[in-house]
């Protein structure tokens, strides 16, 4: 059951096994489904007739264990609840840079509509081939965690047009000074989209994850109670856990996965643009 969010090694350090975010979501919570109330029946069978035979002489063993179930899944249950909370937290600052740079994209290349000749017709083809690149290169890249090196290049194609560009006029000049900013400010979301593409919950709390569910059904095979009744609510106990962690799984990365930010905000703009 544990074994799904056991991490792998890589060159970026430990990291939740990447593979996952290949399944379809919903494929995605029915395979920790089926392995969490697998491996929850599987030790109801196997594990709980060892427990019981090293804790027959106990006396009054289920109000014990309850008492430490309870302990044990109010902090579990806070846990699970703060990760949550962290994880939808940095999506939607994630998806916020992305609109934001989508916007600024397209407030830039308004600006430059209203510069004289020849630089305006030398620079809008120059963004114009800078989304298509974000939408069809960088982003399938980005879905893998990394950085496509090509945006760099094109991003300084069109700085080196606008950087030349000399204001012969007043209001070129206040022009010039405002589309410099949003060029800035553009380059500065872009670095932050580029550095979120691999963020995530730190790789230790998955170990805290794994273990904590890993006691939850632990303690639970302890309590004493008819097999069937045993089977059907340490089922449930295992698929709510399955479910709550999947989801993390799945939204943890922002641009991973099904439930993942995708270009929609840039081909909005390259679609304006190529009217």
């Amino acid at each position: 059951m544990a074994s799904l969010l056991i991490v792998t090694q890589s060159c970026g350090g430990i990291r939740v096994l990447l593979w996952l975010y290949d399944i379809p979501t919903v494929a995605l919570i029915a395979l920790f489904a089926v392995v969490f109330v697998g491996f929850t029946w599987l030790g109801d069978v196997l594990m709980r007739p060892v427990l019981r035979r090293l804790l027959h002489k106990q006396q009054r063993l289920n109000e014990m264990v309850g008492v430490s179930i309870a302990c044990h899944c109010g902090f579990f249950g806070i846990l699970l609840g703060l990760l949550a909370v962290a994880t939808y937290q940095n999506f939607s600052d994630v998806d916020r840079v992305v609109t934001r740079e989508a916007g600024l994209l397209r407030a830039f290349y308004r600006s430059i509509q209203s510069y004289p000749e020849p630089t305006r017709s030398q620079t809008l083809p120059l963004i114009k081939e800078y989304v298509r690149y974000v939408i069809e290169d960088a982003w399938p890249e980005q879905r893998k965690g990394r950085a496509a090196p090509g945006g760099v290049p094109r991003m300084n194609a069109v700085q080196s047009k606008l950087f030349a560009f000399e204001p012969q006029t007043k209001g070129q000049e206040i022009l010039h000074d405002r589309t410099v900013e949003q060029f800035n400010q553009m380059a500065d979301v872009r670095r932050q989209r580029i550095q979120a593409a691999d963020t995530g919950i730190a790789p230790a709390m998955w170990y805290v994850v794994a273990i904590g569910a890993l006691i939850t059904i632990l303690l639970f095979w302890l309590l004493e109670m008819e097999p069937a009744t045993q089977f059907i609510l340490g089922g449930l106990l295992a698929f709510f856990l399955s479910t709550v962690i999947s989801v993390l799984v799945a939204m943890d990365h922002p641009f991973r996965g099904e439930m993942s930010i995708g270009p929609d905000a840039y081909q909005a703009i390259y679609e304006r643009m190529t009217d």
